[in-house]
C-alpha cells in the first residue's frame, strides 16, 4: 500500500525568488550624499517579492509536513498541498503583479518624458520641417557640427525636430538617431535615466522570480497523482449526491 512518504515531493526554493535580487538595483548614496528619497515602485515590487520568499517556503514546510504525515492517506495530502498551493499561487501572483503593473507604467511615463524635447514655447513645431530638409541634405560630419553647436548653446530646437520625428525625414539611420538620442537624455535627464535603468532592472529581476515561484507552486500542486486524486473526489462526491437524491 503506498504511503504520503512515497509521494512526498523535494522541493527547493530558487534562490531569484528573493527580494534581495531586486534590492541589488536599488539607489545608493555615493561619498557624502544623504540616502536617497524611497523610491516607491522599488519598495512595492521588493516587499511583493520578499512575500514571495516567505510563501514559497512556508508551502515548502507545509508540502514536507502534510505528506510526511502518515495519519491520513496519499490522495487526501494530494489534495491539502494542491489546495494550498493553488491559494498560496493566487495570493503571491496578485501582489506581484499588481507591483509590476506600476512598474510597467513608470517605466513607460519615463521613457515618454525622455524621448525628445518638448517643442519650443515660443515657435513650437513651426519650423521642424525645413530643419529636417536642410538636416537631410547635409554630410555626416555637417550635421555633427550642428548637433555639437545645438548641445553647446542648449538649443534644443534642431535636437527635437530629429527626435520627434520618423528617421527617414532626417536622412539619419536609426544608430546615429539612437545615439543623438541617448546623448540628449544623459545630458538632460540624466536623473530620470539612471532611474529608468534601474526600474528596467528590477522589472527584470521580478520577472525571473515570479517564474521560478510559478514553476514551485506548479511542482507542489500540479501533480499526476493530485490530480488524479482531485478527479476520484470530484466523481466520489457527484455518485454521493446523485445517490442521496434517489433516496428522497
Amino acid at each position: 500500500m503506498a504511503t504520503n512518504a512515497d509521494f512526498e515531493q523535494r522541493l527547493h526554493v530558487s534562490p531569484s525568488i528573493n527580494e534581495l535580487a531586486i534590492d541589488h538595483f536599488a539607489e545608493r548614496p555615493r561619498g557624502n550624499d544623504k540616502q536617497p528619497e524611497p523610491d516607491l515602485e522599488h519598495v512595492a515590487l521588493s516587499g511583493a517579492m520578499k512575500v514571495a520568499r516567505e510563501e514559497a517556503h512556508a508551502l515548502v514546510a507545509l508540502v514536507n509536513t502534510v505528506h510526511g504525515d502518515e495519519s491520513q492517506t496519499p490522495a487526501a495530502a494530494a489534495i491539502q498541498v494542491a489546495t494550498a498551493a493553488k491559494k498560496t499561487g493566487e495570493r503571491v501572483a496578485a501582489r506581484l503583479l499588481a507591483a509590476q503593473v506600476t512598474v510597467d507604467a513608470t517605466i513607460a511615463s519615463l521613457q515618454k518624458a525622455t524621448f525628445a524635447p518638448l517643442p519650443d514655447a515660443d515657435i513650437g513645431e513651426k519650423f521642424d520641417t525645413q530643419i529636417l530638409y536642410a538636416l537631410k541634405t547635409m554630410t555626416s560630419d555637417e550635421r555633427s557640427e550642428a548637433f555639437n553647436e545645438a548641445f553647446e548653446t542648449d538649443d534644443m530646437t534642431i535636437i527635437g525636430s530629429v527626435l520627434r520625428a520618423p528617421a527617414l525625414l532626417s536622412g539619419m539611420n536609426a544608430t546615429e538617431i539612437a545615439a543623438l538620442r541617448h546623448r540628449f537624455q544623459q545630458k538632460h535627464h540624466p536623473v530620470a535615466m539612471a532611474r529608468l535603468e534601474r526600474l528596467k532592472k528590477m522589472r527584470a529581476a521580478s520577472d525571473v522570480g515570479g517564474k521560478a515561484f510559478v514553476k514551485l507552486v506548479q511542482e507542489a500542486g500540479d501533480t499526476t497523482f493530485a490530480n488524479g486524486a482531485i478527479a476520484a473526489r470530484s466523481k466520489r462526491e457527484s455518485v454521493l449526491a446523485a445517490h442521496q437524491q434517489q433516496e428522497v
